[in-house]
């Protein structure tokens, strides 16, 4: 399988005052194209930057980060961004949608930024909110929404451009069980469809849902 994500002895170090913080020393893995994996540790163990290099959100101290074949060390911001977009989806805890907006502005609006033809970014978002149970919902507003239907505009607003990377933090954490375990299977639905997910998650539970686990624990891999 051709390798999407790849990182060889990555060390992230952070100033804070005086002192040096490292959250991460030394983490090498892979992740193949089409693969569905969880990024797992708990609060502090170096999971959310190892989400930020992958997400093209932040750049190594030192060590290799290779996302769909490019250094991200050797980028300049608008490069870095134009990665990030043409390849990346995001799916956060929070939803992060727009509350003035309905549901279909939401999915729209990051295809805006992307260029795409106003018609064609209608006609992607209404494929991806009817695809994720939303075909009803498309004008209703988030607070009209409830949380798994807002979870599920969020990830709508993330497949829509169809990236081949899609990167979720936390993605049930502010859902309910039986929601979260609905939002998983969808996640198990975009993988079969052909894109490699990546779930960052401290529930071992959620964690287990992916085909492979990657621990990290104390910046490590455990």
């Amino acid at each position: 399988m051709k390798e999407i994500v790849y990182l060889k002895d990555v060390r992230r170090e952070y100033r804070m005052g005086q002192n040096t913080v490292t959250a991460l020393d030394g983490v090498s893995f892979t992740i193949d194209e089409g693969e569905f994996v969880s990024i797992m540790g708990p609060s502090g163990s170096g999971k959310t930057t190892c989400m930020n290099l992958i997400g093209c959100l932040d750049r190594p101290t030192s060590g290799l980060v290779r996302i769909g074949g490019q250094d991200i060390s050797r980028l300049n911001d608008k490069a870095l961004a134009a990665l990030r977009s043409r390849t990346l989806g995001f799916v956060f805890q929070q939803y992060h949608l727009i509350p003035s907006m309905t549901a279909l502005e939401n999915v729209m609006l990051p295809l805006r930024y992307q260029g795409v033809e106003k018609s064609l970014r209608r006609e992607l978002a209404v494929e991806a909110l009817t695809r994720l149970s939303l075909g009803d919902r498309l004008h209703h507003m988030p607070h009209e929404l409830s949380g798994g239907q807002n979870q599920r505009a969020a990830i709508a607003r993330a497949v829509a451009s169809k990236p081949r990377i899609i990167l979720a933090d936390e993605p049930t954490g502010a859902l309910d069980s039986q929601t979260g375990k609905t939002v998983l299977s969808i996640f198990s639905e975009i993988n079969a469809s052909g894109a490699t997910v990546i779930i960052v998650t401290h529930d071992p539970l959620v964690g287990a849902q992916a085909h492979r686990l990657i621990k990290i624990l104390d910046g490590r891999l455990a």
